[in-house]
């Protein structure tokens, strides 16, 4: 994993990490840019055939100052290795008091109950151990024990491809870049190359022959990869920091959650996608925050049962939208790779000068019609639950969904947009508290109507934030309603021009956004029948 993208990185900042995680030392610094390049060859004799221009985080930050209308994320992405981003949240947890970390540990079964699951383990000396709890959350990687054991069943399948990643350190490579810093390489017909950290750290990936039986160097690998349809060039490494074989899938659990629903799944557990588009692990920490909250209003009491329900109903339709859009990024793949076997004699040199420029244009004109597969805001901002038992409809009808683009709405079930207040500097994602927040677009008259709902929540334990906003037109433009309420993950939960006219009618609203109750008209959307539910 090398990018952690705007929806991560706006949870980030809600959680008051995000500036944290991009001040880590092997973290890309803000004014690199995320370019793609695409070559004959990383060597000297390589010829640049097309390339894909992505802003860097000081430049998007000024775009999304600019663009003020609810469009744009409150956070560009930021570019960073797995390695860094996990050994960064694992200090984090273990400096959490509040947490028990047990690292090193095997996991080899779990017995489920309707009141709670019993984990085995054996620990870092050979003994078994077992650990009881009222829920189970399953985040062990793609061959998942958890899901294995919980009986839940992977739909899908490997693509026939397979890979060899080399991590490695290479102060002659960095230094030795002919077409400039970038953040992915791709030289023809060898796999991809990918800047870690702007300094001297990069990780190959070399498409493995079938035929491939000798033992595999992981130095070859590199300069294989590098060289492209030119042959390998062969350069300086300092060290091989990790090496691996690993093959690309496309699959996600037929479900999230057991019939009890006290074991759950996230992240690769629930659903694997290969690299292209860069939705596995995002879409693994929007997992596990929805989630999170979910776990949390249930075991303070405020929040029903039905809530951990509605958690998979929610995240699976939106992760076979992300399926299909990576599947998408796939082919668009395949089919260049068929343009460089029609073309290749002519990417190698062995053509006409003008057979050469023919193909040149050819390839340059179709990588420029594919662009960029990380700037799809449709997949990564407009996720909705508009028909998850757990939000509250209004009955307005949604807006046109576009993959590249996401248009700003406080529909129920939508992400609340990301807006500036009037100071030019303050998000009101900076406004959420940490769990629920009321959004009051507020007039002044000094009665706001709004006791029915306070009154509600205390009765209800249900921990909400009322946040009251005078005098911000633009950002009351935006989001459409006087009145918003938006959920520990910044969906919004309820929406309104007037408040509850009485605590009852409070209460009601409350109970549904909370799991505790199901309207009596609720149906699952579209997208859920299809996913098969």
């Amino acid at each position: 994993m090398d990018l952690t993208n705007c929806r991560s990185m706006e949870l980030l900042r809600v959680l008051g990490l995000a500036d944290d995680y991009r001040a880590q030392a092997n973290a890309v610094g803000a004014d690199a840019n995320f370019d793609s390049v695409f070559v004959t060859s990383m060597g000297p004799q390589g010829r640049l055939l097309a390339d894909w221009k992505i802003p860097s985080v000081a430049e998007q930050r000024e775009c999304i100052k600019v663009h003020n209308d609810g469009s744009q994320p409150a956070e560009p992405g930021q570019r960073c290795s797995q390695i860094v981003f996990e050994s960064w949240l694992k200090g984090l947890i273990i400096s959490k008091q509040n947490l028990t970390s047990k690292f090193g540990w095997t996991y080899t079964g779990h017995i489920e109950a309707e009141d709670g699951v019993t984990a085995s383990f054996i620990d870092g000396i050979g003994a078994t151990r077992t650990v009881s709890a009222r829920y189970l959350v399953g985040c062990d990687g793609g061959s998942s024990r958890v899901r294995l054991c919980a009986g839940i069943e992977m739909l899908g399948g490997q693509i026939p491809v397979q890979f060899y990643l080399v991590h490695f350190r290479s102060a002659e490579l960095a230094q030795k870049l002919h077409f400039g810093r970038f953040w992915h390489a791709f030289p023809v017909g060898s796999g991809f190359l990918i800047d870690q950290d702007e300094k001297d750290t990069f990780t190959a990936h070399y498409p493995i022959p079938d035929a491939m039986a000798e033992p595999i160097d992981t130095r070859e690998v590199v300069y294989k990869m590098l060289g492209g349809c030119l042959g390998k060039w062969e350069i300086k490494i300092d060290e091989v920091l990790v090496h691996s074989q690993w093959q690309p899938s496309f699959s996600i659990a037929e479900t999230y959650c057991t019939e009890t629903g006290r074991v759950l799944l996230a992240g690769d557990a629930a659903h694997r996608n290969p690299p292209h588009g860069g939705y596995g692990m995002n879409s693994g920490v929007v997992d596990a925050v929805d989630l999170g909250w979910r776990l949390a209003a249930v075991i303070k009491g405020y929040g029903g049962e039905g809530l951990l329900k509605a958690y998979g109903d929610e995240r699976r339709p939106m992760m076979i939208r992300a399926l299909q859009r990576s599947h998408r990024h796939v082919l668009e793949h395949v089919v260049l790779a068929d343009i460089y076997g029609q073309v290749w004699d002519s990417l190698v040199g062995e053509t006409s000068e003008a057979d050469q420029v023919e193909a040149l244009n050819r390839v340059k004109s179709y990588i420029t019609t594919s662009g960029p597969e990380t700037l799809d805001r449709g997949i990564e901002l407009d996720l909705r639950y508009d028909n998850s038992p757990s939000i509250y409809p209004d009955g307005s009808p949604p807006v046109k969904w576009d993959v590249k683009r996401y248009t700003p709405s406080t529909r129920p079930g939508s992400r609340a947009p990301h807006v500036f207040l009037k100071d030019g500097t303050t998000s009101i994602y900076d406004l959420f508290g940490a769990e629920w927040t009321l959004i009051h677009f507020a007039g002044d008259d000094t009665d706001d109507g709004l006791d029915p709902v306070v009154n509600a929540a205390e009765k209800m334990s249900f921990p909400v934030k009322h946040v009251v906003l005078k005098g911000e037109e633009h950002a009351r433009k935006i989001w459409e309603r006087a009145l918003v309420l938006v959920r520990p993950d910044t969906h919004v939960a309820w929406r309104s021009n007037k408040a509850p006219s009485t605590s009852k009618e409070a209460e009601h609203i409350l109970q549904v956004v909370s799991g505790k109750m199901v309207l009596l008209d609720h149906s699952k959307s579209e997208t859920h029948r299809q996913a098969g539910h």
